[in-house]
């Protein structure tokens, strides 16, 4: 049996990511595929659109055969730190053939090469300083390390910083730095597939669109625009839930985020970890005031900080201090893979990894590690999300501990 495995975020499910699956197993000749999922709340900085549950029954009916929830400490978490705890979670099971990923390059010799480069770089006293250099400059991370890497390997070619393909090199990043420490017997191999159809941030529907176009359809109650941008099973979840529970969006978060910043100390919040000190200050000062986070996300974006990294850090904040708790006490514990869906016929993977000593898989909520502050994470972020999508829709709350996988027969 050969599985690939899939990182992803499915915000929501469409024909893209149907067409990549597919394509995917094609390539490598797998009969499995599995995909760890960001659960209720995405990298950008966001809660998703739907819930984990729907996203995962959309995936599982689009091609994938089972989906793990990725751990908020990481898909709240910088391009690194989102790649790092998929790759190591994936690659943890000693089950997974290839990990495959989606680029607008589609060329994994020259994105492995790239990530190998810059990845020796980073840790050079002489990539910090110049990094120092540019930020001081009023440059954000991410245009300082363009500049910075540009200088040192010669690049010409600025197609190399297109978001998947930057994602796609952090991936390369994360397995290359696993590979170097080798604490697992068998690492899965890379393959990436040529991104189809629109780019990840045209606001234009298509049959292979962004994620984006099809989140503003759904923001602007458009539902009927989608039908041929989704797979059917995906379009029919989506418009018989529109209006139900969803779309849920930043701005469902602002009375919560109100008492968060008025509940909180100044120390509470400046002890949140990956938050940019100067940017603590500003949210504190927003303590007392009317918060609405798209503007507030829009006012305080700068050179400095770019929009993705401002949205983290209020919904961090959101989160605190079980986020604060969960990033601190995160060690080198054996990994947990929770299942959020499977389908039956699947289920011998899951099998399989019962007794594994290289990570715990988790079937049913309550029966994870409550010790485990990560884990505790996990829940308390869904049942925000509960609270939120039932006060906004008025339907009953759905406690995550007693909510268990999605099994397609």
């Amino acid at each position: 049996m050969k599985t690939i495995g899939i990182i992803a975020e499915y915000n929501p499910f469409h024909n893209g990511h149907k067409y990549m699956i597919e394509k995917a197993k094609e390539l490598t000749g797998a009969d499995t595929a599995v995909v760890i999922m960001s659960g209720d709340f995405v990298q950008r900085g966001a809660p998703a659109v739907c819930d984990k549950y729907l996203r995962t029954q959309m995936a599982l009916l689009g091609g994938a055969d089972i989906v793990f929830e990725l751990p908020v400490i990481y898909s709240l978490g910088s391009a690194e730190q989102f790649a790092e705890g998929a790759v190591r979670l994936l690659s943890s099971t000693l089950n997974i053939d290839h990990i495959c990923f989606g680029s607008e390059s589609g060329n994994i010799d020259t994105l492995y090469e790239f990530a190998i480069n810059t990845e020796d770089y980073s840790h050079t006293e002489e990539f910090r300083t110049n990094i120092s250099a540019a930020i001081k400059k009023g440059m954000s991370y991410p245009a300082a390390f363009e500049t910075v890497i540009n200088e040192k390997f010669n690049v010409k070619d600025s197609s190399v910083y297109q978001p998947n393909n930057l994602l796609g090199i952090e991936y390369c990043r994360a397995l290359y730095r696993l590979r170097k420490t080798g604490i697992y017997s068998k690492l899965p191999e890379l393959i990436t597939i040529k991104r189809e159809g629109s780019s990840y941030h045209d606001a234009i529907l298509s049959e292979y669109p962004s994620a984006t176009s099809v989140r503003n359809a759904l923001q602007s109650n458009n539902i009927g625009s989608l039908r041929n941008s989704l797979p059917g099973s995906a379009f029919k979840m989506l418009n018989e839930n529109m209006g139900k529970c969803l779309p849920i969006f930043e701005d469902d978060f602002n009375d919560m985020l109100y008492m968060r910043l008025n509940s909180s100390s100044d120390e509470d919040i400046r002890s949140i970890p990956d938050i940019h000190n100067d940017l603590k200050n500003k949210l504190i000062n927003c303590r007392g005031k009317q918060v609405i986070i798209s503007e507030l996300t829009a006012g305080l974006k700068n050179k400095a900080f770019t929009y993705s990294a401002i949205s983290r850090a209020i919904f961090k904040l959101l989160l605190s201090p079980v986020y604060t708790k969960a990033i601190q006490c995160n060690s080198a514990n054996v990994p947990y893979l929770r299942a959020l869906g499977f389908k039956k016929d699947s289920s011998e993977f899951l099998r399989t990894l019962r007794y594994s000593e290289t990570c715990n898989i988790i079937t049913k909520p309550a029966d994870g590690n409550m010790d485990d502050p990560s884990y505790l994470l996990d829940i308390y972020a869904s049942n925000l999300y509960n609270q939120v999508c039932s006060n906004k829709y008025k339907t009953g709350f759905t406690d995550e501990l007693k909510t268990g996988p999605v099994i397609i027969l």
